[in-house]
């Protein structure tokens, strides 16, 4: 590769070489600032013998990086265009896999099949912001294959994810973040180092899976199908969300929370982690 690809030069040349369009629900804008590539990397604590995951690598400006870090690197982008260029410009990485995927139908049972070594996989991703939340979820959910996620996102949506309970941030994603990982903001990043500029600012995050879930529930789907519940309509009270979403007769509710100490005029957004565990073992052990 004769030049680095943060570079707004390198970008534009192959935007004409291949025929690029901008594609707006993908949120593509390419980080052009080595010095918060870095910072991102040494965040990650990523050793010459890991695995690494790259979500969306754009034109390349953390996968040039990473791959002289890491031992193997397997890079998934939706945009057709984009990995061609990747396929291009990295041809010569021999311990790099491109593939041309959607990462939210991807297979996480087939990923111990792209790295010779069985050792959990860190993730990189400069999530497009209309799928973060998604993505979140997804890798959350196949958690057991990963070690760490560093996921630079937007800002608000990293306010979500640490998010106290009663506040406008505080959600089903919050809760999902505290009982799969340990969460701990990073750094913001401004607007200006990406190329298109976007209109919003970034924080980077780094999410450690955990080996136990922080509560424990012989339940846990049904948890989080209460806790989905609860969060869908957050004006009304938690009685009557979870009467409404999932058919519970009232009363057994009003005398779950009695049994829990709990308001029972509470809504949802005001429960902590445990106190849905709690709810949830009485509802599904009657």
């Amino acid at each position: 590769m004769a030049e680095k690809p943060t570079t707004i030069r390198y970008i534009k040349e192959n935007i004409a070489r291949y025929d690029f369009r901008f594609k707006k629900e993908l949120g593509q804008n390419f980080l052009i600032d080595e010095n918060i590539i870095r910072k991102i990397i040494a965040a990650s604590d990523i050793a010459e013998d890991d695995n690494v995951l790259e979500i969306g690598p754009g034109m390349g400006s953390l996968t040039y990086f990473l791959a002289q870090t890491c031992k193997e690197l397997l890079v998934v982008e939706k945009d057709r265009v984009l990995t061609n260029v990747i396929k291009k410009n990295f041809h010569d990485v021999p311990h790099l896999t491109i593939l041309n995927e959607d990462i939210l139908t991807f297979d996480f049972q087939k990923l111990p099949d792209y790295f010779s070594t069985q050792k959990k996989i860190k993730v990189i991703s400069n999530l497009p912001y209309s799928i973060t939340s998604a993505v979140i979820m997804k890798l959350l959910q196949h958690g057991n294959a990963f070690d760490t996620l560093t996921l630079m996102m937007q800002k608000e949506v990293a306010q979500r994810l640490l998010a106290s309970p009663s506040t406008k941030d505080y959600s089903s994603l919050t809760l999902a973040v505290q009982y799969y990982a340990e969460c701990t903001p990073l750094f913001n990043v401004p607007s200006h180092v990406f190329f298109p500029r976007p209109t919003i600012d970034s924080t980077v995050v780094l999410l450690k899976l955990r080996a136990q879930p922080p509560v424990s529930t012989s339940y846990e789907s049904e948890m989080f199908s209460l806790i989905r519940a609860a969060f869908s309509t957050r004006r009304k009270t938690l009685i009557n969300s979870l009467h409404h979403q999932l058919h519970f007769d009232k009363n057994v509710l009003l005398n779950a929370l009695k049994q829990l100490d709990i308001d029972i005029h509470v809504r949802g957004e005001a429960l902590t982690l445990t106190q849905f565990a709690a709810l949830t073992e009485i509802l599904h052990d009657k």
